[in-house]
């Protein structure tokens, strides 16, 4: 299988294909994305905010922060926002926005696994994630070393992320037999925001168990302090995300 440079590189390829269009299509323009951030922005952070306390004021990573909307949510309520991303395109898009809504947000572009340097390491009060991150990573325990480096003495990190469960087991675009505890990588259609089917390009993904996760965090020196189940979107009966909450 190609080695994690070449998944990265190809799933930053992936990022890369009509990206902007495909948020311009789904979001609308940035002024009207902006508008609809800014008329309620704790409802666009409701995922990450809650476990934030008081939003104002604080230095916020979001990582894999893709189109901007949490950081220019969090932005808007206060906080010094930063996000790192390797997609151009939803760069681009991102600092539109901010501009929209008439907030700064600190844009990085480049592999999150290199994040940190000079003026970044134990710089943020909080490293948030939302939705579709970890199965990008081929070493997660590498990962939250990056992410704890980012951290601050007592920063907190949230995690709302799809539940293993539902990506393992039931997401259809799999294209594999069922196995919660499969460790290949999965090749798969990257994400089109539209609904339209088209696909935009392939990415390899990894999926990793809950078990998997909470260790990989506890080993990188954070402390647990909550974790939350929360049923699927379109099936009730089964975990379709997760909220994993810690401290630094």
């Amino acid at each position: 299988m190609d080695t994690r440079d070449e998944v990265r590189d190809r799933n930053r390829d992936a990022w890369n294909v009509g990206r902007h269009q495909a948020w311009l299509d789904a979001l609308g323009s940035p002024a009207e994305a902006a508008a609809v951030i800014a008329a309620d922005p704790a409802r666009v952070a409701r995922r990450i905010a809650p476990h934030l306390g008081e939003v104002s004021g604080l230095r916020i990573a979001s990582v894999q922060g893709s189109h901007g909307r949490i950081a220019v949510a969090l932005a808007l309520m206060g906080a010094k926002a930063t996000v790192f991303d390797f997609a151009e395109e939803n760069r681009r898009y991102a600092l539109a926005l901010a501009a929209a809504a008439g907030v700064s947000v600190d844009y990085r572009l480049g592999d999150v696994m290199a994040a940190g340097g000079p003026g970044l390491d134990h710089a943020f009060d909080a490293v948030v994630m939302e939705l579709g991150i970890l199965h990008y990573h081929q070493d997660i325990e590498a990962f939250f070393a990056v992410m704890r480096r980012l951290a601050a003495p007592g920063a907190r990190l949230v995690l709302c992320e799809f539940h293993p469960v539902e990506r393992k087991l039931y997401w259809a675009g799999r294209g594999t037999a069922p196995d919660y505890f499969a460790t290949d990588l999965v090749v798969a259609d990257v994400p089109n925001p539209t609904g339209s089917g088209t696909s935009l390009g392939q990415c390899a993904y990894r999926f990793w168990t809950l078990a998997e996760v909470a260790n990989a965090v506890i080993g990188a020196g954070f402390r647990l302090a909550r974790l939350e189940e929360h049923p699927d979107w379109t099936d009730p009966t089964i975990p379709g995300t997760y909220t994993l909450v810690a401290d630094a």
